[in-house]
């Protein structure tokens, strides 16, 4: 007897409909067959709302994308958010420009970001960086890539590879 193996759907490819009627967009997500979601945002409904869908319909809130610069503004409001709903994983997604490995504010992203780890681990939630092309770009002869992961502990820190971004960066 063979194991089913879950799939989770990235509710961003469905952001428009879903800022329309997330509810919604949850039962017809589990009515195609999907096991679970990952957040990327909440669409103006509390996380109670959203976590009681997510039973009612027998969806796992398995995580969500959070974009630093939301982080960075009200990180206990956004965390315990998606702490509540039940997510176990919490993924920085993107980079604006003013954050990214070719701006001087890099360094300090990276310790916001061990710092933002540090109170995700606090609500029982495990931090990914979902990469793009930019992190590839090289400082001192490393990956900006690799600097974050060699600077951020590995228990506070994992990662969601995007590997078409790294093809686009022109790595394999």
């Amino acid at each position: 007897m063979s194991k089913k193996f879950p799939v989770a759907i990235q509710v961003y490819s469905v952001r428009d409909d879903a800022e329309k009627d997330l509810k919604g967009v949850l039962q017809q997500i589990k009515a195609m067959g999907y096991d679970g979601v990952e957040f990327a945002g909440l669409y103006n409904n509390s996380p109670a709302s959203i976590k009681a869908w997510c039973e009612e319909l027998g969806l796992v809130p398995i995580s969500a994308h959070v974009p630093y610069v939301d982080l960075i503004k009200n990180p206990i409001g956004v965390l315990s958010a998606y702490a509540e709903i039940g997510c176990k994983f919490v993924a920085i997604p993107y980079l604006s420009p003013e954050h990214r490995p070719d701006n001087p504010n890099f360094p300090y992203v990276v310790e916001f970001i061990e710092i933002l780890c540090k109170a995700a681990k606090s609500f029982g939630l495990q931090m990914l960086y979902h990469n793009h092309d930019f992190e590839f770009t090289k400082l001192d002869g490393k990956y900006a890539l690799d600097i974050l992961y060699d600077t951020v502990s590995p228990d506070l820190l994992k990662t969601e590879l995007d590997t078409c971004w790294v093809n686009v960066a022109g790595e394999d």
